[in-house]
């Protein structure tokens, strides 16, 4: 039986974004040993139901994944597999699998930086993300982004203007288009660089997917740089990611009092200030020295790329912000447009109104409430801007 198969049944049975998959991917040796263990009692009895999934050895619904996934030409990389993202297998809950679309390359020798931000980019956002993208890319960097509207969409854009090589890691199903109007961007994508995603085609959908595709961003870099952010940005959870990750963190200054100047809150916190490429480019070069160079543009590009900027402002029309605060309406996310619902929502949110802030195992134990559960409502809460994080990843109501 194709491994794809294991590899997609062992995906099913215990779910995205599981805790569980690193603490059994550190008992056996490939997902074949897996699928033919019949004993997964050593999980605890608190984990039954996922006990009972993996010793269920019914392959027919992974059978059918695959099916989908070699119609729309979709690649399906597991963990144990030799082009798995080595810095991936380091995170606290790895994605058992991988599915791509795209020119797939070995990673693991390759200097990789995510640039993320907001969704509601400024022209300074603009040019600073393509400026800093295009320089790592003509470096050696791979880009790695999440190809949404605004800043994400700025830095694929900066890598393929250097004809470098970028990843986007989605957090809807592979082969899935979202939005709609991104049509070119993934066709583009497809061509000249890697679409990736951790969920397959036709794969259940919750609120919390975007949120969760940020510890993917951050967790296949060596270094993760936040352009623009607002205060309660999803860019700022890909932050929190790449500290509990060890990523080295950089954020890009804003004017002060700016709406996107989420990124200044980073740097009081202590996270580097970064005003130029080469202020990422050097540490990382000292790592690959084989592979990365960093590139120093031409008065004749920097000039280019003034003027480019001079003919975007000129062409504006009077009528143009009103339609890209329209577009941003349609093209958010839906988790962004929600507002905090639902009875463990509401939940944790009282038990946070005590006076010591709790982790999520506490908040799990006291609640009733499965870890991984605990954790999904808390990012969407921290993006809300409900809660907030402290040290020792505890948590405290934003509002006494």
């Amino acid at each position: 039986m194709r491994t794809e198969v294991f590899y997609i049944w062992f995906q099913q049975a215990i779910g995205f974004y599981s805790r569980l998959a690193r603490d059994i991917f550190s008992r056996f040796e490939s997902i074949t040993e897996i699928y033919n263990c019949d004993d997964f009692s050593f999980l605890g009895k608190d984990k039954e139901k996922y006990i009972n999934r993996l010793e269920n050895k019914d392959t027919s619904s992974a059978f059918e994944v695959l099916k989908k996934c070699e119609r729309i030409g979709a690649r399906v990389t597991g963990y144990y597999d030799e082009l798995y993202p080595e810095r991936l297998r380091n995170i606290v809950a790895p994605p058992a699998v991988l599915y791509s679309i795209g020119d797939f390359r070995n990673l693991n020798n390759i200097p990789c930086i995510a640039v993320v931000g907001t969704r509601k980019m400024t022209d300074y956002g603009k040019q600073t993300t393509e400026k800093f993208a295009y320089t790592f890319a003509k470096s050696g960097a791979c880009i790695i982004s999440g190809l949404a509207k605004g800043v994400d969409t700025a830095a694929h854009r900066g890598a393929i203007m250097a004809d470098g090589f970028t990843v986007a890691v989605l957090g809807n199903p592979i082969g899935d288009i979202y939005p709609k109007e991104n049509v070119k961007a993934f066709e583009t994508l497809y061509n000249r660089g890697l679409v990736v995603s951790e969920l397959y085609p036709g794969a259940p959908r919750t609120r919390a997917d975007f949120p969760n595709r940020n510890r993917i961003i951050s967790g296949m870099s060596d270094a993760v740089v936040i352009a623009e952010a607002g205060e309660h940005s999803g860019a700022l959870i890909t932050a929190r990611h790449a500290i509990s990750q060890g990523k080295m963190l950089y954020a890009v200054p804003g004017a002060i009092g700016a709406e996107n100047a989420g990124t200044n809150s980073l740097i009081k916190t202590g996270v580097p200030a970064v005003t130029e490429p080469y202020d990422v480019l050097s540490p990382l070069a000292l790592a690959y020295p084989e592979t990365l160079h960093p590139y120093e543009p031409s008065i004749t590009e920097n000039l280019r790329s003034y003027g480019n900027v001079i003919r975007t402002k000129k062409s504006e029309t009077r009528n143009e912000p009103r339609k890209e605060k329209t577009e941003t309406v349609q093209e958010a996310p839906q988790f962004e447009k929600e507002t905090l619902s639902g009875e463990n929502s509401e939940r944790i949110l009282m038990l946070l109104k005590g006076p010591s802030p709790l982790t999520a195992d506490e908040i799990s134990a006291r609640l009733g409430i499965s870890v991984s559960d605990v954790m999904t409502e808390l990012t969407l809460m921290e993006i809300d801007g409900s809660i907030i994080s402290s040290a020792g990843g505890r948590y405290i109501s934003s509002k006494f």
